[in-house]
C-alpha cells in the first residue's frame, strides 16, 4: 500500500529570521507570524520487493537507486531525500517519489515542506509513532545537516499545522498561537493577497547566516533592526486579531523596511522595482518571502486595485502564483 502525504508551504507575514536558533534566544519576545498557503509539496512512499531503495525527484527529474538504505550516498543533489530515508530507516524495499508546486528558490519554505511530507510518509511506512513536534525537531536537524548552516522552525510549523499562526520561541520550547478569525476575515485576507515569483531564485541559508553573523558582531544597525522586526511581529499579530487589513498592511510594510537593511543581498534593483511598481499601481504593501534576495513576494492590495497591481507586477517580469490560505495543514492518504 502506498502512503502519500501533502504539506502546504508558507508565507511569513512578520518576524521571519526570528525563528532561527540561537538568534531567538538573544531577543526578549521573539515571535514569527506565518500563514500556510495552498502551494504544496508531496511525498509518496510505495513498497517494492526486496531491500532496494529508489528515490525519484520529479522536480529535478533525477532518480537515485541503491541495493539498500545503507548504500544510499550522502552529498548529492538528492541529499535531503537520502538523509530522510536513512534517519527513518524503513525496513524492506521502497520507492520515494517527491514533487513540489513551487518554483525553485521560492522562499516559501519548499524544502522544509517537502521534508515534513517525507518525514510523515516514511514514519508511517516504518510504523513509527512520531508526533508533529518530533518530526519538526528531527526535520530541523536533518535540514541543518543538509545545508550546513543553522535553520529556523517556521517552515516546519507552516507545513504541519496550516492556518495562520504566531510562533513564540523560548528557552523551554515553542509556543503556538493559532489565529481563529471569522470566515469573512480569512476571505478578506485571501482577497488582499497576491503572491508572485520574482524570477530570481534565492538561497535562504546564506541570507539568514549573514543576518545572524551581523547580529552577533553587532554590525551596523542590525540589532536595532532585528528588535524593530520583533516589535512589528507583535503589531502584525494584534492587527490580525483585530481583523484590520489596513493595520496588517502597515505592519507588513514596516517589516520589509527593516528587513531590507539587515544584510547585503536581501533586496536588489529588480525587487525594488517590483515593490515600487506595485505601490504605484495601488498596493498597500509588499515584502519578499523568506530571507530575501529573490524568490517570491507577498503583496497586499484592496480588491478594487488588484487588476492594476497584477498588471504592474507582470510588466516587471513577475509570475503570479495562484494561492489561498491553507487551513488543513499536512494531509495523509
Amino acid at each position: 500500500m502506498s502512503i502519500t502525504v501533502t504539506a502546504p508551504m508558507r508565507i511569513d507575514l512578520a518576524g521571519g529570521t526570528l525563528d532561527l536558533h540561537p538568534l531567538y534566544l538573544f531577543l526578549e519576545r521573539p515571535l514569527t507570524v506565518t500563514a500556510s498557503i495552498t502551494i504544496c509539496s508531496q511525498a509518496k512512499v510505495t513498497p517494492i520487493e526486496g531491500n532496494r531503495v529508489r528515490l525519484i525527484s520529479e522536480d529535478l527529474n533525477e532518480t537515485l537507486e541503491a541495493e539498500n538504505t545503507a548504500e544510499l550516498p550522502l552529498g548529492g543533489s538528492l541529499d535531503l531525500l537520502v538523509r530522510a530515508v536513512k534517519f527513518y530507516a524503513p525496513q524492506g524495499g521502497l520507492e520515494l517519489r517527491t514533487r513540489s508546486q513551487a518554483p525553485k528558490g521560492s522562499g516559501l519554505g519548499a524544502s522544509s515542506s517537502l521534508l515534513m511530507s517525507m518525514s510523515r510518509a516514511l514514519g508511517l511506512f516504518s510504523e513509527r509513532e512520531d508526533s508533529i513536534h518530533d518530526i519538526i525537531m528531527y526535520g530541523a536537524s536533518l535540514e541543518a545537516q543538509n545545508l550546513r548552516i543553522p535553520t529556523g522552525y517556521q517552515d516546519y510549523y507552516g507545513a504541519c499545522l496550516g492556518g495562520v499562526n504566531g510562533l513564540e520561541f523560548k528557552v523551554d520550547g515553542h509556543n503556538i498561537r493559532t489565529l481563529y478569525s471569522s470566515p469573512d476575515f480569512f476571505r478578506q485576507l485571501t482577497e488582499f493577497m497576491i503572491i508572485s515569483f520574482t524570477g530570481q531564485s534565492h538561497f535562504s541559508g546564506t541570507s539568514n547566516w549573514n543576518m545572524l553573523k551581523r547580529y552577533v558582531d553587532n554590525e551596523g544597525d542590525t540589532v536595532k533592526r532585528m528588535e524593530a522586526i520583533e516589535d512589528t511581529a507583535h503589531q502584525m499579530w494584534d492587527a490580525l486579531i483585530c481583523e484590520d487589513m489596513n493595520r496588517v498592511a502597515a505592519a507588513l510594510d514596516r517589516e520589509w523596511q527593516n528587513r531590507r537593511g539587515l544584510a547585503e543581498g536581501v533586496t536588489n534593483e529588480r525587487i525594488d522595482a517590483m515593490v515600487l511598481a506595485a505601490k504605484n499601481a495601488g498596493a498597500l504593501a509588499s515584502k519578499i518571502c523568506g530571507a530575501g534576495g529573490g524568490g517570491c513576494m507577498l503583496t497586499l492590495c484592496a480588491p478594487d486595485k488588484r487588476a492594476q497591481v497584477l498588471e504592474a507586477l507582470r510588466n516587471r517580469g513577475a509570475e503570479i502564483l495562484e494561492a489561498t490560505i491553507d487551513t488543513e495543514g499536512m494531509k495523509v492518504v
